[in-house]
């Protein structure tokens, strides 16, 4: 099916493949019998004419980082396995709000006895299965008993509201749904009863509640279910799943404004993580304070994944982030190390300028936003950690495209997203798709075990997300030097990164739509200290027609996530435009910034 053929150009020993009947499985799924798949689960592989030859010299911004360690052929439930036989009486897994203590072996055993009930609830591998909730015990067993099962998880915002779990929930045909009872304000069994109405292939609805919930099981119960013999059975049959069988689900906003389901394989998270977890000299025995989410990539990856890899022990400091808890665990644990996107990191800088707790973390690993050299060394003077650690990543790419190397000079963990990872080609290009010079900002395309399989049930956005020969694009502003490092300077669309979370504006335009009073809305991303940037919601009303920011914020309440709703709100009459009649994005946040609405971006 495949035939590859490489080419030399201009001396360079540099070399590209070029491919004929190549799909956008490139290098992470080219075994995939896909003639055995649905296809509402996967995009069929399209044969393709022969790729156009790209001239590659010494100057262009390319590089293909070949690692010193083959990739591996394994998936997540035998990862589990081997971690067992390595350390079964270490502590797998800590959750302290709950007061709970694991080891490997008493995680698999869990695991399996999960596993084994829900294949008697009639589960079967391919199905979907959603986890919605904070960070639980439950939802790390409940991931690791379907990846044992062949099932394919479903990360679910632990903020979404009812209506936007319904569109997760339809989009990739959620079978069965495991979820928390409540967590904050969110009532979860409410919102996915109420969701379950609007959903044809929802069967199951499974709650970690010790009390039972009308309509619903119990996940307790669930993890019973099974005989003796059952559960035997789930270690036998994981010969069953593959590699490069799909294995979860991951939400990331589009240009539609609407989440897209990028579907990643066994394989790739597995050997995404192993590369992630060497460069960051993570080892057995340590102790790692998660902070950040399951449902994110950057939880999945370095707390579920990482612990089996690298045989850490995982701390689970809360239910969300919460910085006072992270400071009180790290200095209770004893801690080795702690993760985090920028906000995070900044939040425990100031809990600890006030409580100065006895912590002993020597490794830092930080990624989801830009951050300043400032505030790594914050990091370095009040928590301690002189081994910090960056990565940049896109969840389509299953997570980190670019690490910071061990012992690198610390100019350039402050000043740049690492080097290029392991087994990852890297290119960035202008506007025509032709690579430019080393040093130049363009788009930064990447290729490599780490691509996703596709976006779910999504051929046309899948297609648009790939060249020809396989690269996926970014769409970020980026530039490569020629050690193999890159910088983040800008972004080709829209999108706001709050927190480590990424918006796009348009989902919130659509929402901010519906409300009877607005004629017209755009969102531009406002600069912030603490989350990076922050919504500016600019609204122009129909005629005759009142609002105040504080009616339209109460507004946004329980209707989409919190993180979505604009701190800033202003209202105009009309906004700056192209010839063609575009909005200005860029213009009208210069003019916000000017009048002194919305804080200006640091120089």
């Amino acid at each position: 099916m495949f035939r590859m053929k490489y080419l030399l150009f201009n001396n360079s020993q540099r070399i590209i493949p070029q491919v004929k009947h190549l799909s956008v499985l490139y290098h992470s799924n080219i075994k995939l019998n896909v003639s055995k798949c649905s296809t509402k689960l996967l995009w069929t592989v399209q044969s393709r004419h022969l790729c156009n030859i790209r001239v590659i010299d010494k100057q262009s911004s390319y590089i293909n980082h070949r690692g010193n360690k083959p990739l591996r052929e394994q998936t997540i439930g035998k990862l589990l396995e081997e971690a067992v036989e390595k350390w079964p009486n270490n502590e797998c897994i800590v959750s302290d709000h709950q007061n709970i203590r694991l080891t490997y072996s008493e995680v698999l055993r869990r695991v399996d006895k999960l596993a084994a009930g829900l294949k008697k609830l009639g589960l079967k591998k391919e199905d979907r299965i959603g986890i919605f909730g904070p960070n639980d015990i439950e939802w790390f067993i409940t991931f690791l008993a379907a990846t044992r099962l062949g099932l394919i998880t479903v990360a679910l915002n632990s903020a979404y509201q009812q209506d936007e779990l319904i569109y997760c929930l339809n989009k990739v045909g959620v079978k069965a749904i495991v979820s928390a009872v409540q967590y904050k304000k969110n009532n979860y069994t409410e919102i996915i009863l109420g969701a379950k109405k609007s959903c044809p292939n929802l069967e199951h609805v499974i709650i970690w509640s010790e009390d039972h919930v009308t309509g619903t099981r119990r996940w307790l119960d669930v993890e019973f279910l099974a005989s003796k013999i059952e559960v035997e059975a789930v270690s036998a049959e994981q010969g069953n799943v593959s590699p490069y069988d799909a294995c979860n689900v991951q939400f990331t906003s589009g240009t539609t404004g609407k989440p897209k389901a990028a579907l990643l394989s066994h394989r790739s998270l597995v050997n995404n993580i192993e590369r992630g977890m060497i460069r960051a000299e993570i080892k057995p025995g340590y102790k790692s304070c998660l902070n950040v989410p399951f449902f994110h990539a950057f939880g999945l990856l370095f707390g579920q994944i990482n612990t089996l890899v690298s045989g850490c022990t995982l701390i689970l400091e809360s239910r969300s982030f919460n910085p006072v808890k992270s400071i009180q665990v790290l200095a209770k644990e004893k801690c080795d190390i702690t993760y985090g996107t920028p906000t995070m990191w900044i939040n425990m800088i100031d809990v600890q300028q006030q409580l100065r707790l006895p912590i002993r973390p020597h490794l830092g690993v930080i990624g989801g936003s830009p951050i300043s050299a400032e505030v790594f060394r914050r990091i370095k003077d009040v928590l301690g950690i002189s081994n910090m650690k960056t990565i940049y990543g896109l969840t389509e790419f299953t997570g980190v495209s670019f690490q910071s190397l061990p012992g690198e000079d610390r100019h350039l963990t402050e000043n740049t997203v690492g080097h290029v990872s392991d087994d990852v080609e890297a290119m960035v290009v202008d506007s025509d798709g032709k690579p430019v010079p080393f040093g130049v900002p363009g788009e930064l395309w990447i290729r490599g075990y780490g691509a996703m399989i596709c976006y779910y049930n999504d051929p046309e956005n899948t297609k648009k997300s790939f060249s020809e020969d396989g690269w996926y694009k970014t769409g970020d502003q980026f530039v490569l030097h020629s050690n193999g490092y890159g910088q983040v300077v800008g972004r080709l669309k829209d999108m706001i990164i709050r927190g480590g979370e990424n918006i796009f504006p348009k989902e919130i335009e659509d929402f901010l739509l519906s409300h009877p009073s607005i004629a017209e809305v755009h969102c531009v991303g406002a600069y912030d200290a603490v989350y990076g940037e922050e919504i500016c919601a600019c609204i122009r009303l129909f005629e005759g027609k009142s609002l105040t920011k504080e009616e339209l914020q109460t507004y946004c309440k329980g209707k989409i996530a919190h993180f979505k709703i604009p701190k800033y709100i202003v209202f105009v009459d009309k906004y700056p435009k192209t010839m063609s009649g575009k909005i200005q994005k860029g213009k009208l946040r210069e003019e916000l910034e000017s009048k002194g609405i919305i804080p200006s971006t640091p120089k």
